[in-house]
Parts: structure tokens; sequence; C-alpha cells
């Protein structure tokens, strides 16, 4: 007897992950659905009209009558017209957005915003330097800090890996290798 009260207990607390496991798989379903799309505000919408059957599942208000028809507008999986594999990539080219700046109480060091990257390119212009990322970000020294301190590399650009964090006072720094010596730069591309 304590075995079967024992099961249903079990049983009882593995029905609402079952049934959420299913409106998690419409949601998934649904996302899949919107990566044909390649303006991010109508991926967006699509993506809160895809999260309808979840919202529904928790009591939560539902997601605008827009939205939703925009999903229903969309081929369902399995047609030619999706994409066989859901990436970001496929629908953004070029170089990641321009790094936001900080609120006035970022005062100090702030996020890395790339780390240990392979450089593409560099030219040095009177002392003053301008590097391109493998991905397209393209940094030049500040004039100020090229005038305190010019470089001299003479290693190819991709021997060369770099890493950029946020530095103080919304300013941002390039590294590179394990020099311990950081330059000011800013992004310009």
């Amino acid at each position: 007897m304590r075995k079967l009260v024992i099961a249903m207990a079990a049983g009882a607390a593995l029905a609402p992950c079952a049934a959420l496991a299913d409106a998690r798989e419409d949601v998934i379903a649904g996302v899949t659905r919107c990566a044909a799309l390649s303006d991010d505000r109508q991926w967006l919408d699509c993506y809160y009209g895809a999260a309808q059957p979840l919202r529904a599942q928790l009591g939560l208000s539902p997601a605008p009558q827009a939205q939703i028809k925009l999903l229903e507008s969309l081929p369902r999986a399995g047609t030619a017209a999706l994409p066989s594999t859901v990436t970001r990539a496929a629908v953004r080219t070029g170089p990641p957005p321009m790094p936001k700046r900080s609120s006035i109480f970022a005062l100090f060091s702030g996020d890395e915003l790339a780390s240990n990257v392979p450089l593409q390119s560099y030219d040095i212009n009177g002392g003053a330097f301008t590097v391109t990322l493998n991905d397209g970000q393209v940094w030049q020294q500040t004039p100020e800090d090229a005038a305190k301190r010019p470089v001299r590399w003479r290693e190819p650009a991709k021997a060369m890996r770099v890493s950029i964090t946020q530095g103080a006072m919304g300013s941002f720094n390039l590294v590179v290798g394990d020099e311990n010596r950081a330059y000011k730069v800013k992004r310009i591309k």
C-alpha cells in the first residue's frame, strides 16, 4: 500500500512537468517559425506571439493579437520556406553593434567586449594604430594616447590577439597579447 501511495504522489508531482513540457515545445516550434524573419522588430513580435501557449498556461496576460497573427502568417515546420537550422548569424551580417555608452554610475571599469581575439589587420599611421578584428570591428587608438604611447609593432596581424574592455568614464582599453600596456581606443566601425 505504501508503494502505491508513493507512486501516486510521484505521478501527481510529475504531471505539471509534462504539461509544461508540451507548452514549451509549442513555444520552441513557434520560435523556429520566427527564424524566417530578417527584421529584428518583426522577429521580436513573432517571438512574443510564439510564447503565447506558455503565457496562457501560466495565467499571464495574452500577447497582443498582432503578434499572434504575425506568427500564424508564417509557414509551419516542415515546409521548404524554413531554414534547416536556426541561427542568428543567418540574419545579421557584419560586425556586432557598437558598444553602448555607460551610465554616469559606471565610472570605473566595465564589461569585456573582446577577449583574446585574433586581428584581421592593423595599420600604423604616425605611431597611432587602427586595428580590424576578425568579426569586422574597427578600433582606433585615441590621439591623446598615441601621443603618449606610439606603437612599433612588427608582428603580422594574424599572429596578434587583443582584448578590449570598457574603461573608466566611458573609455575603452585595448591590450595586445600578454602585454601589460593598455591602449585607449575608440570604435570607428
